[in-house]
């Protein structure tokens, strides 16, 4: 027998009760993962648009893995919201002016922690499965649901992403 109650679609206020939960954490989570806090916020809007447009249909249970695949898709493609002009319409519009913020002396490299040096090393996905687990506290499944791959290519790049972390944390902290 069908459990027909498992296969309603979700309702608009129970999907924007999930984002008001986690919008916090999807701005880190963009930001660890790009580099750069004014880009994050215009890729979590961007992956949290996406993921409005399709929710999944058990918003409960699959919510947050979807909210995290549309913000790391955001992120690898560069979407941004609102988004750019594309074509000739780009050199006629004026953008807007970004939040600049002002170091004085040394690089921002030299400025940035440790761990966050650590962090912008790996590629893309390493990072990406890194935070998903240590900062979005996702499960595996759920972490392979965010990469869009199998949960057992998730734990690998995750152990992968682990072994190069420590490595170079251990050889920037010297």
């Amino acid at each position: 027998m069908i459990n027909v109650a498992a296969n309603v679609p979700a309702t608009s206020g129970e999907f924007a009760e999930l984002v008001s939960e986690h919008l916090d954490e999807l701005v880190t989570y963009a930001a660890h993962l790009v580099g750069d806090a004014d880009s994050a916020v215009e890729l979590a809007a961007a992956g949290i648009f996406h993921a409005a447009k399709y929710p999944p249909a058990r918003v409960r249970v699959d919510g947050t893995a979807a909210l995290y695949r549309a913000v790391t898709r955001a992120c690898r493609t560069g979407e941004r919201f609102p988004p750019r002009p594309h074509g000739p319409a780009r050199l006629w519009r004026r953008s807007r002016a970004s939040l600049q913020t002002e170091f004085r002396g040394g690089d921002v490299a030299s400025r940035m922690n440790t761990v966050k040096r650590a962090l912008m090393t790996l590629p893309f996905e390493r990072r990406a499965a890194l935070l998903l687990r240590n900062l979005a506290r996702l499960r595996y499944p759920e972490i392979a649901r965010a990469l869009e791959c199998s949960p057992e290519a998730a734990s690998r790049q995750l152990a992968a992403a682990r072994r190069q972390f420590s490595s170079v944390y251990r050889e920037i902290a010297i």
